[in-house]
């Protein structure tokens, strides 16, 4: 099933502002990957895509990684992810792939023989987006990303700015907005809640051992159709380097 309109436009949004902040973010400028950004020779920069869905995140930075490891709680997506990796042409010295699991279960640190072990750990950079409205724990699950990036390397959320929404559904519409393309976030069906605030995010990065942390709106809105009725939402980034805890 292919994706609605309106999610196929949020999508070249997001990664229209991640790829036009790509040095505020962290990610290296030069399009052939991240080990041209480092002096260590063979080196390889290595993004975790969590909440990946269908890997839009990752097909759309991949030019600036070197190896792209997506999870998602749903098999459908992951599986759609490594159908669309393996029609992307991804050349011999990249990855890019996804994996079925939830960072947040308890047996994701306990079980080592699933994301305990050491390849799941100092990623380049972490990203989550359009997730973190999902989860029960927004905290836990930025404290979460934080763990399994290298100190001094960024962790990139993006998700919708409270009280921004305009629409003749209002707010009622946020509450309940069904599935959006990722199908079912990690740790919840539901939404939880409607977005979230500069403070909010700035306060959840630092509690979570984050410095330089940067937040961004969106300069144009988003667009939501749900039942012929259209909404208008604000997006935004919000970026913290692990400091050396």
């Amino acid at each position: 099933m292919n994706p609605a309109p309106w999610i196929l436009d949020l999508s070249k949004q997001i990664n229209s502002e991640i790829l036009g902040r790509l040095s505020w973010i962290g990610i290296p400028t030069s399009p052939e990957g991240g080990s041209t950004d480092c002096n260590k020779k063979g080196y390889s920069f290595r993004l975790l895509d969590y909440a990946c869905g269908e890997g839009v995140i990752s097909r759309g930075i991949f030019n600036y990684v070197d190896e792209a490891w997506g999870i998602d709680l749903s098999a459908r997506m992951v599986n759609s992810f490594n159908q669309r990796a393996a029609a992307f042409d991804v050349p011999k010295r990249k990855k890019m792939f996804a994996v079925q699991g939830d960072l947040l279960a308890p047996s994701a640190s306990n079980d080592s023989t699933s994301f305990a072990g050491k390849d799941w750990f100092d990623f380049d950079l972490a990203i989550m987006s359009m997730a973190l409205h999902h989860v029960s724990s927004p905290e836990d699950a930025v404290k979460m990303l934080v763990s399994r990036v290298k100190v001094g390397r960024p962790v990139l959320l993006v998700d919708w700015i409270a009280g921004t929404t305009v629409g003749e559904e209002g707010a009622a519409a946020c509450s309940g907005h069904g599935k959006h393309a990722h199908d079912v976030m990690p740790g919840t069906h539901t939404v939880t809640r409607e977005g979230f605030t500069k403070d909010e995010m700035v306060k959840m990065l630092e509690e979570a051992g984050c410095v330089g942390v940067g937040f961004m709106e969106f300069e144009e809105l988003s667009h939501l159709d749900f039942e012929e009725k259209r909404m208008w939402r604000r997006l935004f980034l919000a970026k913290g380097v692990k400091g050396d805890q």
